[in-house]
């Protein structure tokens, strides 16, 4: 028996790096899994085949969290074919680098959509849902550079940052409807980490991480931790995972 046996959980993000182990850790605990990503239909096609191979169903969808309409027809097409939302990822991202005077309004603008404004659509959309339930899990998804900066992520970490008010805030708000909000903040291997690595090397020559970067599914417990009855008593909090 799994610990999330019969539950429904919707990840953002889940057609690759650390929104794929989380969808893929959910189903192995017995989760159905929506997952979407924004434009690259193949990968998430590929995810949903890995969780129907492991006994469990799914629904991919394209979506940009950033629009609100896309999240509402992605919760409608949830609960026609499920009748519930029990868990919600806000994982989806972009990372573009640039040090900070070089950052356009339009970059930050959408930075700050996809992280920020997409975290909030997607919970706003599931808190009828899971009121009328009195009960769900919501995990928010923050960055190390929010905590503690970094360069070149100016417009991401400011995101970072307001989400993890963001959690404290609907975490006090929620709380007397069962639901529970939390915010982990991972270090893995991803593409953005990549991404961030050579970034470092071009600009200030440093040519090693500051820490080492663990496998996307060595975060996935700790999702598992937040979405399942373990966390009950756990609402309103910031985790670290990964080598800090």
């Amino acid at each position: 028996m799994g610990r999330l046996d019969g539950q429904i959980a919707m990840v953002t993000g889940a057609s690759r790096g650390i929104g794929r182990a989380v969808a893929l850790a959910f189903a192995r605990e017995g989760a159905r899994v929506a997952g979407t990503a924004v434009q690259d239909r193949d990968a998430l096609e590929k995810v949903e085949g890995e969780i129907a191979a492991l006994g469990t169903a799914a629904i991919g969808m394209l979506v940009n969290v950033a629009r609100r309409g896309e999240i509402d027809r992605l919760v409608q097409t949830i609960l026609a074919r499920w009748g519930r939302v029990d868990i919600l990822v806000n994982n989806a991202g972009i990372l573009r680098l640039a040090p900070l005077e070089n950052i356009s309004e339009e970059r930050w603008d959408e930075t700050l959509a996809v992280h920020l404004k997409g975290t909030f659509n997607c919970t706003q959309a599931v808190i009828p849902i899971m009121k009328q339930q009195q009960k769900g899990k919501i995990i928010n998804v923050a960055a190390p550079s929010a905590l503690r900066g970094s360069y070149g992520v100016a417009d991401y970490a400011a995101a970072k940052g307001g989400i993890i008010a963001f959690t404290r805030s609907a975490a006090n708000e929620l709380k007397s409807h069962n639901i529970q909000v939390n915010c982990i903040s991972p270090t893995a291997n991803t593409r953005m980490t990549d991404a961030l690595t050579e970034f470092r090397r071009e600009h200030l020559a440093i040519t090693r991480r500051d820490r080492e970067f663990v496998a996307p599914e060595a975060i996935a417990p700790a999702f598992v931790f937040f979405a399942s009855a373990d966390s009950d008593y756990v609402s309103g909090q910031l985790l670290e995972v990964g080598r800090v």
